[in-house]
C-alpha cells in the first residue's frame, strides 16, 4: 500500500515536471517515486570527484620551467 505525502514545490519547477511527466507518459507521483528510488539506491557509485571525471581527457604539455603547471602536474600527477 502506498502512503501519500505532501510536499512542497516551486510553482517553476512543479510546471517542468510536469511537462517532463507526460514526455514521459506518466504521472508526477511515479515520476518523483522513480527519482526517489535512484536516490536512495544502496549500490549505486558516488560521484566521481572531478579530477576523477576529467582524468586522461586533456594532453598535458611540459611544464617548461613554469613552476605553477609543474605544481598542478606534481599534485594532481603526470602522463
Amino acid at each position: 500500500m502506498k502512503t501519500r505525502v505532501t510536499i512542497s514545490i516551486d510553482p517553476g519547477l512543479l510546471r517542468e515536471a510536469r511537462a517532463v511527466a507526460r514526455l514521459r507518459k506518466t504521472t508526477l507521483s511515479a515520476l518523483i517515486e522513480e527519482l526517489l528510488e535512484q536516490a536512495t539506491r544502496h549500490d549505486a557509485l558516488p560521484p566521481a570527484s572531478f579530477s576523477q571525471k576529467w582524468a586522461g581527457k586533456f594532453d598535458l604539455r611540459p611544464a617548461d620551467g613554469n613552476p605553477l603547471l609543474g605544481a598542478l602536474m606534481d599534485r594532481y600527477g603526470r602522463p
